[in-house]
Protein backbone atom coordinates (compact mmCIF):
# COMPACT_ATOMS: atom_id res chain seq x y z
CA UNK A 1 0.00 0.00 0.00
CA UNK A 2 2.85 2.39 0.70
CA UNK A 3 4.09 1.87 -2.86
CA UNK A 4 0.87 3.08 -4.42
CA UNK A 5 0.51 5.84 -1.85
CA UNK A 6 3.90 7.28 -2.68
CA UNK A 7 3.12 7.18 -6.39
CA UNK A 8 -0.15 9.05 -5.98
CA UNK A 9 1.26 11.54 -3.51
CA UNK A 10 4.14 12.44 -5.78
CA UNK A 11 1.93 12.85 -8.84
CA UNK A 12 -1.04 14.60 -7.28
CA UNK A 13 -0.29 16.36 -4.03
CA UNK A 14 3.06 17.89 -4.91
CA UNK A 15 1.48 19.41 -8.03
CA UNK A 16 -1.77 20.50 -6.43
CA UNK A 17 -2.40 20.62 -2.70
CA UNK A 18 -5.91 21.97 -2.29
CA UNK A 19 -7.21 23.54 -5.47
CA UNK A 20 -10.17 21.72 -6.93
CA UNK A 21 -9.62 21.85 -10.69
CA UNK A 22 -8.10 18.98 -12.66
CA UNK A 23 -8.95 16.69 -15.56
CA UNK A 24 -12.49 16.15 -14.23
CA UNK A 25 -13.25 19.89 -14.22
CA UNK A 26 -11.54 20.47 -17.58
CA UNK A 27 -13.90 17.95 -19.16
CA UNK A 28 -16.97 19.39 -17.41
CA UNK A 29 -16.43 22.79 -19.02
CA UNK A 30 -15.36 21.42 -22.43
CA UNK A 31 -18.12 18.91 -23.21
CA UNK A 32 -21.33 20.41 -24.60
CA UNK A 33 -24.95 19.42 -25.21
CA UNK A 34 -27.42 19.98 -28.03
CA UNK A 35 -28.72 23.53 -27.89
CA UNK A 36 -30.63 26.15 -29.83
CA UNK A 37 -33.92 26.88 -31.57
CA UNK A 38 -36.85 24.46 -31.56
CA UNK A 39 -36.47 23.82 -35.30
CA UNK A 40 -32.79 22.95 -35.00
CA UNK A 41 -33.32 20.78 -31.91
CA UNK A 42 -36.24 18.94 -33.52
CA UNK A 43 -33.89 18.02 -36.36
CA UNK A 44 -31.16 16.71 -34.03
CA UNK A 45 -29.09 19.92 -34.32
CA UNK A 46 -28.02 18.73 -37.81
CA UNK A 47 -27.88 22.22 -39.27
CA UNK A 48 -24.27 22.71 -40.30
CA UNK A 49 -25.02 22.70 -44.05
CA UNK A 50 -28.47 24.28 -43.98
CA UNK A 51 -28.19 27.74 -42.48
CA UNK A 52 -31.17 30.05 -42.41
CA UNK A 53 -31.56 29.27 -38.68
CA UNK A 54 -29.89 31.14 -35.84
CA UNK A 55 -28.59 27.87 -34.32
CA UNK A 56 -27.35 26.70 -37.71
CA UNK A 57 -25.33 29.93 -37.80
CA UNK A 58 -23.81 29.01 -34.42
CA UNK A 59 -22.83 25.57 -35.74
CA UNK A 60 -21.51 26.91 -39.06
CA UNK A 61 -21.25 30.72 -39.38
CA UNK A 62 -21.55 30.44 -43.17
CA UNK A 63 -25.23 29.68 -42.54
CA UNK A 64 -25.84 33.39 -42.03
CA UNK A 65 -25.35 33.93 -45.77
CA UNK A 66 -28.43 31.81 -46.52
CA UNK A 67 -30.70 34.54 -45.17
CA UNK A 68 -32.50 36.73 -47.72
CA UNK A 69 -34.27 38.84 -45.09
CA UNK A 70 -33.68 40.08 -41.57
CA UNK A 71 -34.93 38.10 -38.56
CA UNK A 72 -35.46 38.27 -34.81
CA UNK A 73 -36.02 35.02 -32.92
CA UNK A 74 -36.30 33.74 -29.35
CA UNK A 75 -36.70 30.33 -27.69
CA UNK A 76 -38.16 29.41 -24.30
CA UNK A 77 -37.59 25.97 -22.84
CA UNK A 78 -38.76 23.70 -20.06
CA UNK A 79 -36.40 20.93 -18.97
CA UNK A 80 -36.65 18.08 -16.48
CA UNK A 81 -33.45 16.26 -15.55
CA UNK A 82 -33.70 12.90 -13.74
CA UNK A 83 -30.78 11.03 -12.15
CA UNK A 84 -31.48 7.48 -11.00
CA UNK A 85 -29.22 5.23 -8.92
CA UNK A 86 -30.93 1.96 -8.04
CA UNK A 87 -34.32 2.91 -6.60
CA UNK A 88 -33.27 6.48 -5.78
CA UNK A 89 -34.55 8.88 -8.43
CA UNK A 90 -33.95 12.63 -8.20
CA UNK A 91 -35.61 15.16 -10.53
CA UNK A 92 -34.92 18.84 -11.19
CA UNK A 93 -37.15 21.13 -13.26
CA UNK A 94 -35.91 24.20 -15.08
CA UNK A 95 -37.58 26.90 -17.20
CA UNK A 96 -35.57 29.63 -18.90
CA UNK A 97 -34.57 31.42 -22.10
CA UNK A 98 -32.61 29.04 -24.31
CA UNK A 99 -31.98 31.16 -27.36
CA UNK A 100 -32.20 34.74 -28.64
CA UNK A 101 -30.94 36.14 -31.94
CA UNK A 102 -31.00 38.77 -34.65
CA UNK A 103 -29.85 38.67 -38.27
CA UNK A 104 -29.54 41.78 -40.41
CA UNK A 105 -29.74 41.39 -44.21
CA UNK A 106 -27.95 44.04 -46.27
CA UNK A 107 -28.16 43.74 -50.09
CA UNK A 108 -25.16 45.05 -52.04
CA UNK A 109 -26.66 44.78 -55.54
CA UNK A 110 -23.51 43.10 -56.77
CA UNK A 111 -23.70 39.97 -58.92
CA UNK A 112 -20.59 38.35 -57.43
CA UNK A 113 -21.29 39.24 -53.79
CA UNK A 114 -24.98 40.21 -53.71
CA UNK A 115 -25.26 40.87 -49.97
CA UNK A 116 -23.53 40.87 -46.60
CA UNK A 117 -25.27 39.77 -43.40
CA UNK A 118 -24.56 40.49 -39.76
CA UNK A 119 -25.93 38.61 -36.80
CA UNK A 120 -25.95 38.23 -33.03
CA UNK A 121 -27.12 35.17 -31.15
CA UNK A 122 -27.32 33.96 -27.59
CA UNK A 123 -27.51 30.23 -26.88
CA UNK A 124 -27.65 28.40 -23.56
CA UNK A 125 -25.02 25.89 -24.57
CA UNK A 126 -25.08 23.68 -21.47
CA UNK A 127 -26.93 23.43 -18.16
CA UNK A 128 -25.74 21.83 -14.91
CA UNK A 129 -29.10 21.44 -13.16
CA UNK A 130 -29.20 18.04 -11.47
CA UNK A 131 -29.48 16.39 -8.06
CA UNK A 132 -28.02 12.95 -7.33
CA UNK A 133 -28.64 10.57 -4.42
CA UNK A 134 -26.87 7.20 -4.22
CA UNK A 135 -26.48 4.70 -1.39
CA UNK A 136 -24.92 1.27 -0.96
CA UNK A 137 -22.19 -0.78 0.69
CA UNK A 138 -18.69 -0.06 -0.58
CA UNK A 139 -15.86 -2.54 -1.09
CA UNK A 140 -13.35 0.00 0.29
CA UNK A 141 -13.94 3.04 2.45
CA UNK A 142 -13.06 6.69 2.10
CA UNK A 143 -10.95 6.18 5.23
CA UNK A 144 -8.72 3.83 3.22
CA UNK A 145 -8.49 6.39 0.42
CA UNK A 146 -7.59 9.31 2.69
CA UNK A 147 -4.93 7.27 4.49
CA UNK A 148 -3.37 6.19 1.21
CA UNK A 149 -3.45 9.68 -0.28
CA UNK A 150 -1.77 11.14 2.82
CA UNK A 151 1.41 9.09 2.58
CA UNK A 152 4.49 11.24 3.11
CA UNK A 153 2.68 14.25 4.60
CA UNK A 154 4.23 15.55 7.83
CA UNK A 155 1.44 15.22 10.40
CA UNK A 156 2.90 18.08 12.45
CA UNK A 157 1.92 20.42 9.60
CA UNK A 158 -1.69 19.17 9.70
CA UNK A 159 -2.42 20.27 13.25
CA UNK A 160 -4.90 23.10 13.80
CA UNK A 161 -4.85 25.67 16.60
CA UNK A 162 -5.04 29.36 17.39
CA UNK A 163 -1.27 29.79 17.47
CA UNK A 164 -0.59 27.54 14.47
CA UNK A 165 -0.59 28.36 10.74
CA UNK A 166 -3.72 27.37 8.80
CA UNK A 167 -2.89 23.93 7.30
CA UNK A 168 -5.54 24.39 4.58
CA UNK A 169 -3.30 26.98 2.90
CA UNK A 170 -0.46 24.69 1.90
CA UNK A 171 -1.33 21.11 2.91
CA UNK A 172 -3.52 18.47 1.19
CA UNK A 173 -7.09 19.15 2.23
CA UNK A 174 -8.08 15.50 2.57
CA UNK A 175 -5.16 14.96 4.93
CA UNK A 176 -6.04 18.03 7.00
CA UNK A 177 -9.69 17.05 7.30
CA UNK A 178 -9.00 13.37 7.92
CA UNK A 179 -6.27 13.92 10.50
CA UNK A 180 -8.17 16.50 12.56
CA UNK A 181 -11.40 14.46 12.42
CA UNK A 182 -9.63 11.30 13.68
CA UNK A 183 -10.37 9.47 10.43
CA UNK A 184 -6.71 8.50 10.01
CA UNK A 185 -3.87 7.74 12.44
CA UNK A 186 -0.32 8.90 11.73
CA UNK A 187 2.85 6.81 12.08
CA UNK A 188 6.52 7.58 11.54
CA UNK A 189 8.57 4.95 9.71
CA UNK A 190 12.22 4.16 10.45
CA UNK A 191 13.35 6.23 7.47
CA UNK A 192 11.56 9.33 8.78
CA UNK A 193 8.57 9.15 6.41
CA UNK A 194 5.06 9.67 7.73
CA UNK A 195 2.39 7.18 6.77
CA UNK A 196 -1.20 6.71 7.86
CA UNK A 197 -3.68 3.99 8.65
CA UNK A 198 -7.46 4.37 8.50
CA UNK A 199 -9.39 4.52 11.75
CA UNK A 200 -10.05 1.01 13.07
CA UNK A 201 -13.81 0.52 12.75
CA UNK A 202 -13.55 -3.05 14.07
CA UNK A 203 -14.14 -4.58 10.68
CA UNK A 204 -17.64 -3.18 10.37
CA UNK A 205 -18.82 -2.59 6.79
CA UNK A 206 -19.42 0.97 5.67
CA UNK A 207 -22.68 2.12 4.17
CA UNK A 208 -21.80 4.85 1.72
CA UNK A 209 -24.13 7.60 0.61
CA UNK A 210 -23.60 10.33 -1.97
CA UNK A 211 -25.68 13.48 -2.18
CA UNK A 212 -24.88 15.98 -4.90
CA UNK A 213 -26.59 19.17 -6.04
CA UNK A 214 -25.36 20.99 -9.14
CA UNK A 215 -26.60 24.21 -10.72
CA UNK A 216 -25.38 26.51 -13.46
CA UNK A 217 -24.88 27.01 -17.17
CA UNK A 218 -22.52 27.78 -20.03
CA UNK A 219 -23.83 30.63 -22.18
CA UNK A 220 -22.54 31.42 -25.67
CA UNK A 221 -22.76 34.78 -27.47
CA UNK A 222 -21.92 34.82 -31.20
CA UNK A 223 -21.22 37.88 -33.36
CA UNK A 224 -21.30 36.72 -36.98
CA UNK A 225 -20.66 38.17 -40.44
CA UNK A 226 -21.07 36.35 -43.75
CA UNK A 227 -21.70 36.61 -47.45
CA UNK A 228 -22.20 34.48 -50.54
CA UNK A 229 -20.12 34.35 -53.71
CA UNK A 230 -21.98 33.77 -56.97
CA UNK A 231 -24.83 32.26 -54.91
CA UNK A 232 -22.79 29.04 -54.77
CA UNK A 233 -20.27 29.47 -51.93
CA UNK A 234 -21.26 30.88 -48.52
CA UNK A 235 -18.58 32.14 -46.14
CA UNK A 236 -19.00 33.13 -42.50
CA UNK A 237 -16.87 34.23 -39.56
CA UNK A 238 -17.91 34.53 -35.91
CA UNK A 239 -16.43 35.86 -32.70
CA UNK A 240 -17.63 33.92 -29.65
CA UNK A 241 -17.89 34.97 -26.02
CA UNK A 242 -18.66 32.38 -23.33
CA UNK A 243 -19.89 32.75 -19.77
CA UNK A 244 -19.72 30.00 -17.12
CA UNK A 245 -21.60 29.99 -13.84
CA UNK A 246 -21.47 26.75 -11.88
CA UNK A 247 -22.04 25.64 -8.29
CA UNK A 248 -21.53 22.18 -6.83
CA UNK A 249 -22.45 20.92 -3.36
CA UNK A 250 -21.56 17.35 -2.38
CA UNK A 251 -21.91 15.16 0.70
CA UNK A 252 -20.11 11.84 1.06
CA UNK A 253 -21.41 9.92 4.09
CA UNK A 254 -19.98 6.73 5.57
CA UNK A 255 -21.94 5.06 8.36
CA UNK A 256 -20.70 2.14 10.44
CA UNK A 257 -22.68 0.21 13.04
CA UNK A 258 -21.95 2.66 15.86
CA UNK A 259 -21.10 5.93 14.20
CA UNK A 260 -19.99 7.68 11.06
CA UNK A 261 -18.99 10.93 9.38
CA UNK A 262 -19.87 13.23 6.47
CA UNK A 263 -17.46 14.96 4.10
CA UNK A 264 -19.00 18.09 2.59
CA UNK A 265 -17.59 20.15 -0.29
CA UNK A 266 -18.81 23.37 -1.87
CA UNK A 267 -17.31 24.79 -5.08
CA UNK A 268 -18.56 27.89 -6.93
CA UNK A 269 -16.97 28.52 -10.32
CA UNK A 270 -17.26 31.48 -12.68
CA UNK A 271 -15.50 31.94 -15.98
CA UNK A 272 -15.40 33.98 -19.17
CA UNK A 273 -13.92 32.86 -22.45
CA UNK A 274 -13.39 33.84 -26.07
CA UNK A 275 -13.09 31.89 -29.31
CA UNK A 276 -13.81 32.09 -33.02
CA UNK A 277 -15.53 30.09 -35.77
CA UNK A 278 -14.97 29.96 -39.52
CA UNK A 279 -17.24 28.16 -41.96
CA UNK A 280 -18.17 27.56 -45.59
CA UNK A 281 -21.22 26.06 -47.29
CA UNK A 282 -20.88 24.94 -50.90
CA UNK A 283 -23.83 24.21 -53.16
CA UNK A 284 -22.62 22.10 -56.14
CA UNK A 285 -26.21 21.68 -57.36
CA UNK A 286 -29.37 23.38 -56.21
CA UNK A 287 -30.51 20.46 -54.02
CA UNK A 288 -27.21 19.56 -52.31
CA UNK A 289 -25.30 21.56 -49.73
CA UNK A 290 -21.96 20.66 -48.15
CA UNK A 291 -20.63 22.50 -45.12
CA UNK A 292 -17.33 22.65 -43.25
CA UNK A 293 -16.77 24.62 -40.04
CA UNK A 294 -13.85 25.06 -37.69
CA UNK A 295 -14.37 26.10 -34.05
CA UNK A 296 -11.23 27.36 -32.37
CA UNK A 297 -10.45 26.44 -28.77
CA UNK A 298 -12.13 28.57 -26.14
CA UNK A 299 -9.69 30.34 -23.88
CA UNK A 300 -11.26 30.71 -20.44
CA UNK A 301 -10.27 32.75 -17.42
CA UNK A 302 -11.69 30.91 -14.41
CA UNK A 303 -12.17 31.70 -10.74
CA UNK A 304 -13.29 29.43 -7.88
CA UNK A 305 -14.54 29.83 -4.36
CA UNK A 306 -14.42 26.61 -2.38
CA UNK A 307 -14.62 25.22 1.13
CA UNK A 308 -14.88 21.82 2.84
CA UNK A 309 -16.05 20.34 6.14
CA UNK A 310 -16.18 17.03 8.00
CA UNK A 311 -18.83 16.24 10.64
CA UNK A 312 -17.88 13.19 12.69
CA UNK A 313 -19.42 11.02 15.38
CA UNK A 314 -16.93 8.18 15.88
CA UNK A 315 -16.55 7.95 19.67
CA UNK A 316 -17.36 4.23 19.63
CA UNK A 317 -14.09 3.57 17.76
CA UNK A 318 -11.74 6.05 19.45
CA UNK A 319 -10.21 5.41 22.89
CA UNK A 320 -8.44 8.75 23.21
CA UNK A 321 -10.20 10.80 25.95
CA UNK A 322 -9.49 14.00 23.99
CA UNK A 323 -11.91 12.99 21.27
CA UNK A 324 -15.23 14.81 21.02
CA UNK A 325 -17.68 14.49 18.19
CA UNK A 326 -17.99 17.67 16.17
CA UNK A 327 -16.74 19.17 12.95
CA UNK A 328 -13.67 20.48 11.15
CA UNK A 329 -14.12 23.04 8.43
CA UNK A 330 -12.00 25.21 6.20
CA UNK A 331 -12.49 28.88 5.54
CA UNK A 332 -13.55 29.95 2.04
CA UNK A 333 -10.62 29.98 -0.36
CA UNK A 334 -10.33 31.36 -3.88
CA UNK A 335 -8.27 30.31 -6.86
CA UNK A 336 -7.79 31.56 -10.41
CA UNK A 337 -6.73 29.52 -13.40
CA UNK A 338 -6.95 29.41 -17.20
CA UNK A 339 -8.53 26.65 -19.29
CA UNK A 340 -8.22 25.97 -23.00
CA UNK A 341 -10.91 23.69 -24.44
CA UNK A 342 -10.39 21.50 -27.54
CA UNK A 343 -10.95 22.86 -31.02
CA UNK A 344 -13.67 21.31 -33.18
CA UNK A 345 -14.32 20.39 -36.81
CA UNK A 346 -17.84 20.02 -38.21
CA UNK A 347 -18.51 18.37 -41.59
CA UNK A 348 -22.08 18.61 -42.85
CA UNK A 349 -24.20 17.58 -45.83
CA UNK A 350 -27.83 18.29 -46.61
CA UNK A 351 -30.33 17.51 -49.34
CA UNK A 352 -33.08 20.08 -49.98
CA UNK A 353 -35.65 18.46 -52.27
CA UNK A 354 -37.93 21.11 -53.64
CA UNK A 355 -40.05 22.88 -51.06
CA UNK A 356 -41.17 19.69 -49.32
CA UNK A 357 -38.33 17.64 -47.82
CA UNK A 358 -34.97 18.24 -46.09
CA UNK A 359 -32.51 15.57 -44.94
CA UNK A 360 -29.39 16.74 -43.12
CA UNK A 361 -26.42 15.18 -41.30
CA UNK A 362 -23.48 16.57 -39.29
CA UNK A 363 -20.28 14.87 -38.20
CA UNK A 364 -18.29 16.56 -35.44
CA UNK A 365 -14.74 15.76 -34.33
CA UNK A 366 -13.03 16.90 -31.10
CA UNK A 367 -9.82 15.76 -29.46
CA UNK A 368 -10.14 16.09 -25.68
CA UNK A 369 -6.41 15.50 -25.28
CA UNK A 370 -6.08 19.15 -26.33
CA UNK A 371 -7.68 20.45 -23.12
CA UNK A 372 -5.13 22.40 -21.12
CA UNK A 373 -5.01 23.98 -17.65
CA UNK A 374 -2.58 26.80 -16.88
CA UNK A 375 -1.88 29.52 -14.34
CA UNK A 376 -2.99 33.05 -15.25
CA UNK A 377 -0.42 35.53 -16.43
CA UNK A 378 0.97 37.46 -13.49
CA UNK A 379 0.26 34.63 -11.05
CA UNK A 380 2.74 33.84 -8.30
CA UNK A 381 2.34 30.12 -8.96
CA UNK A 382 4.88 28.20 -10.97
CA UNK A 383 4.21 27.99 -14.72
CA UNK A 384 4.47 24.21 -14.39
CA UNK A 385 1.79 24.02 -11.67
CA UNK A 386 -0.60 22.06 -13.91
CA UNK A 387 1.95 19.90 -15.73
CA UNK A 388 0.78 16.75 -13.93
CA UNK A 389 -2.91 17.49 -14.58
CA UNK A 390 -2.20 18.16 -18.26
CA UNK A 391 -0.25 14.92 -18.40
CA UNK A 392 -3.32 13.09 -17.09
CA UNK A 393 -5.45 14.79 -19.76
CA UNK A 394 -3.21 13.64 -22.60
CA UNK A 395 -3.11 10.11 -21.21
CA UNK A 396 -6.72 9.60 -20.15
CA UNK A 397 -8.75 11.21 -22.96
CA UNK A 398 -9.14 10.67 -26.70
CA UNK A 399 -10.56 12.16 -29.87
CA UNK A 400 -14.34 11.72 -30.12
CA UNK A 401 -17.07 11.77 -32.72
CA UNK A 402 -20.55 13.24 -32.64
CA UNK A 403 -23.12 12.33 -35.27
CA UNK A 404 -26.35 14.23 -35.83
CA UNK A 405 -29.09 13.59 -38.39
CA UNK A 406 -32.40 15.36 -38.98
CA UNK A 407 -35.29 15.59 -41.40
CA UNK A 408 -38.12 17.97 -42.15
CA UNK A 409 -41.23 17.39 -44.25
CA UNK A 410 -43.59 20.18 -45.22
CA UNK A 411 -47.07 18.72 -44.85
CA UNK A 412 -48.78 21.90 -46.06
CA UNK A 413 -47.41 25.31 -47.11
CA UNK A 414 -47.80 26.39 -43.46
CA UNK A 415 -47.25 23.18 -41.47
CA UNK A 416 -44.03 21.08 -41.10
CA UNK A 417 -43.04 17.96 -39.17
CA UNK A 418 -39.48 17.19 -38.00
CA UNK A 419 -37.49 14.28 -36.58
CA UNK A 420 -33.86 13.88 -35.50
CA UNK A 421 -31.27 11.82 -33.67
CA UNK A 422 -27.84 12.58 -32.21
CA UNK A 423 -25.10 10.47 -30.66
CA UNK A 424 -22.16 11.88 -28.67
CA UNK A 425 -19.27 9.54 -27.97
CA UNK A 426 -17.73 9.53 -24.51
CA UNK A 427 -14.26 11.12 -24.40
CA UNK A 428 -12.34 8.57 -22.32
CA UNK A 429 -9.49 6.31 -23.29
CA UNK A 430 -10.83 2.75 -23.02
CA UNK A 431 -8.25 1.63 -20.45
CA UNK A 432 -8.83 4.72 -18.30
CA UNK A 433 -12.60 4.27 -18.45
CA UNK A 434 -12.26 0.69 -17.26
CA UNK A 435 -9.73 1.54 -14.54
CA UNK A 436 -11.69 4.42 -12.96
CA UNK A 437 -8.65 6.10 -11.44
CA UNK A 438 -9.28 9.75 -12.30
CA UNK A 439 -6.83 12.35 -11.07
CA UNK A 440 -9.14 14.28 -8.73
CA UNK A 441 -7.78 17.26 -6.82
CA UNK A 442 -8.60 18.82 -3.50
CA UNK A 443 -11.07 17.21 -1.10
CA UNK A 444 -13.99 16.67 -3.51
CA UNK A 445 -13.38 13.11 -4.67
CA UNK A 446 -16.85 12.39 -6.13
CA UNK A 447 -16.85 12.27 -9.92
CA UNK A 448 -18.70 10.74 -12.87
CA UNK A 449 -17.24 8.64 -15.67
CA UNK A 450 -19.66 9.73 -18.37
CA UNK A 451 -21.04 7.39 -21.00
CA UNK A 452 -22.18 8.00 -24.58
CA UNK A 453 -25.11 10.41 -24.92
CA UNK A 454 -28.14 9.71 -27.11
CA UNK A 455 -30.81 12.19 -28.23
CA UNK A 456 -34.18 11.49 -29.82
CA UNK A 457 -35.84 14.63 -31.11
CA UNK A 458 -38.99 15.73 -32.88
CA UNK A 459 -41.17 18.74 -33.43
CA UNK A 460 -43.61 20.80 -35.46
CA UNK A 461 -43.45 24.14 -37.25
CA UNK A 462 -46.18 26.52 -38.33
CA UNK A 463 -45.99 29.67 -40.45
CA UNK A 464 -48.77 32.13 -39.70
CA UNK A 465 -47.77 34.24 -42.71
CA UNK A 466 -44.62 35.07 -44.69
CA UNK A 467 -43.20 36.92 -41.66
CA UNK A 468 -44.30 35.22 -38.44
CA UNK A 469 -43.65 31.60 -37.47
CA UNK A 470 -43.63 29.31 -34.41
CA UNK A 471 -41.76 26.04 -33.81
CA UNK A 472 -42.16 23.36 -31.14
CA UNK A 473 -39.66 20.65 -30.20
CA UNK A 474 -39.35 17.78 -27.75
CA UNK A 475 -35.88 16.41 -26.93
CA UNK A 476 -35.30 13.16 -25.02
CA UNK A 477 -31.74 12.62 -23.79
CA UNK A 478 -30.22 9.50 -22.16
CA UNK A 479 -26.79 8.84 -20.71
CA UNK A 480 -25.45 6.14 -18.38
CA UNK A 481 -22.50 7.02 -16.15
CA UNK A 482 -20.39 5.41 -13.48
CA UNK A 483 -20.57 7.47 -10.26
CA UNK A 484 -17.45 7.16 -8.10
CA UNK A 485 -17.30 8.17 -4.40
CA UNK A 486 -13.53 8.36 -4.90
CA UNK A 487 -11.13 7.01 -7.53
CA UNK A 488 -9.92 3.43 -7.66
CA UNK A 489 -6.29 3.05 -6.60
CA UNK A 490 -3.84 0.56 -8.04
CA UNK A 491 -0.37 -0.72 -7.27
CA UNK A 492 1.90 0.55 -10.04
CA UNK A 493 5.04 -0.70 -11.68
CA UNK A 494 6.23 2.43 -13.42
CA UNK A 495 3.27 3.58 -15.53
CA UNK A 496 1.67 0.11 -15.61
CA UNK A 497 -1.39 -0.55 -13.45
CA UNK A 498 -1.13 -3.61 -11.27
CA UNK A 499 -3.36 -4.95 -8.50
CA UNK A 500 -6.49 -3.02 -7.53
CA UNK A 501 -5.68 -1.87 -3.99
CA UNK A 502 -8.68 0.35 -3.18
CA UNK A 503 -11.95 -0.51 -4.89
CA UNK A 504 -14.39 2.42 -5.05
CA UNK A 505 -17.25 0.18 -6.30
CA UNK A 506 -18.93 2.87 -8.44
CA UNK A 507 -22.68 3.28 -8.68
CA UNK A 508 -24.49 3.06 -12.02
CA UNK A 509 -26.07 6.43 -12.68
CA UNK A 510 -28.85 6.61 -15.28
CA UNK A 511 -29.49 10.14 -16.54
CA UNK A 512 -32.68 11.08 -18.36
CA UNK A 513 -33.66 14.51 -19.62
CA UNK A 514 -36.79 15.77 -21.36
CA UNK A 515 -36.91 19.23 -22.92
CA UNK A 516 -39.79 21.11 -24.45
CA UNK A 517 -38.94 24.15 -26.58
CA UNK A 518 -41.01 26.93 -28.14
CA UNK A 519 -39.47 29.30 -30.69
CA UNK A 520 -41.12 32.43 -32.04
CA UNK A 521 -39.57 34.21 -35.00
CA UNK A 522 -40.28 37.20 -37.20
CA UNK A 523 -38.69 37.87 -40.59
CA UNK A 524 -38.78 41.24 -42.28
Amino acid sequence: MKKIAYFLFSLVFISNYSFSQGEVEALKYSRNELYGTARSMAMGNAFGALGGDITGVSINPAGIAVYRSSEVVGTLGFQQNAAKVGELNMKVNDFNLHNLGFVGYFPLRNEVMPMINFGFSYNKQKTFNNDIHAAGNGNSTMLDYIADRSYGVDSRKLEMGENLPDPFIDQPWLSVLGFNSWLIDDYLSDDGTYYYEPLDTKGEPARQEIKSSERGYIDNYDFTIGTTINNVLNIGLALNIFDINHSLYTDLLEDFNSGGYTLNNEVITNGAGVGAKLGIIYRPVNSIRVGLAYHSPTWYSMSEIYKARVDDDLGAYIDDPKYEKGWINSAKFTNHYDLKTPDKWVLSVAAVLGNSFILSADYEWMNYQHMKLSVPSGSNSSKGWYDVDNGYIKKDFKATSTFRVGSEYRLTPQFSGRLGYAWMQNPYDAEFSKAGDAGVSGSNTIYRMEGDTHYLTGGLGYRFNRNLYADLAVVYQTQEDQLYPFPNLYAYNGDTRGELVIDAAPFTLKNRSVRGLLTLGYRF
